[in-house]
């Protein structure tokens, strides 16, 4: 039997009850329709489904993010302000963000990167890996994996620090940018070598068939960002490093209210997904 690697939540997507099996019966039966020999299906058909049901017809189902927990208004709206809470504590550092994030099913928060970097994918279906590992040297705090009309990309994500060593006192970067910047930088030299060895990673974490795109390295596929710090330790000359180092090396660099913001976002616009153009 394969051994697929855990994921984001609580129960294994793997498996569907046998009234899940049942239903999603139903739901395809009712939603299609046959023309000659071809059988086709209603486009909102995957709505329609249970939540369990999406999950298990993704690619990897203990990793996807269900666009329509984002209409949960309430709920999200709450995990949100759970979320600026944490960050607004003194005492916040970046390991007790991601054990909020963990503990509380926050991944929202995290997929929200996508719509505030303006990466144009990951509206038809967006997965999210924690802890990713790069062979034994190195390891993303994230992997979010996104599906557009041009296949997969791929966004890498670094967090460091919310309060210390952020910038310096003229704007530039302090230790805790500069730390991210290099270690993306590591990353970048892993990959351009390395790559095929992750197959075998998201092998594990999938039933079915990979596309293309997760066994041949295109680096035009491949995006990183670095969070770090509050809005408050921006100043101009920040902002234009940002600009710069955005333009220069496609690094994408946040502070932690940018999240906040993105995540209110998307349970306002929640039509269009993680993405709205």
């Amino acid at each position: 039997m394969v051994k697929y690697l855990a994921g984001l939540y609580n129960r294994d997507y793997f498996k569907l009850t046998k009234d899940e099996e049942v239903e999603k019966e139903v739901v395809t039966k009712r939603n299609s329709k046959k023309l000659g020999k071809l059988e086709v299906y209603n486009s909102s058909m995957n709505f329609e489904y249970p939540k369990a049901v999406r999950h298990y017809k993704s690619l990897f189902p203990n990793n996807y993010m269900d666009f329509l927990d984002l209409y949960e208004y309430e709920e999200m709206n709450t995990l949100n302000k759970l979320y600026l809470e944490e960050i607004n504590k003194n005492t916040a550092t970046e390991l007790s963000i991601k054990s909020l994030i963990v503990e509380n099913k926050l991944y929202h928060v995290i997929g929200s990167i996508l719509k505030g970097g303006q990466f144009y994918f990951g509206h038809h279906n967006l997965y999210i890996f924690p802890e990713f590992q790069l062979g034994s040297l190195y390891r993303a705090d994230y992997l979010l994996v996104g599906l557009a009309s041009g296949g997969y990309q791929f966004v890498f994500v670094e967090m460091e620090h919310p309060n210390k060593n952020i910038t310096l006192a003229d704007g530039n970067y302090g230790e805790a940018f500069r730390k991210g910047i290099n270690q993306i930088n590591d990353w970048k030299v892993w990959l351009d070598s390395n790559f095929s060895s992750l197959t075998d990673v998201f092998k594990k974490s999938t039933n079915k068939s990979l596309p293309e795109e997760f066994y041949k390295y295109d680096s035009s596929r491949f995006h990183f960002a670095v969070v770090a710090g509050r809005r408050k330790n921006f100043s101009e000359r920040t902002y234009w490093l940002k600009r710069n180092e955005e333009k220069k090396t496609g690094i994408r660099i946040f502070h932690y209210d940018n999240l906040y913001d993105y995540s209110m976002d998307l349970i306002t616009q929640k039509e269009h997904g993680y993405l709205s153009y």
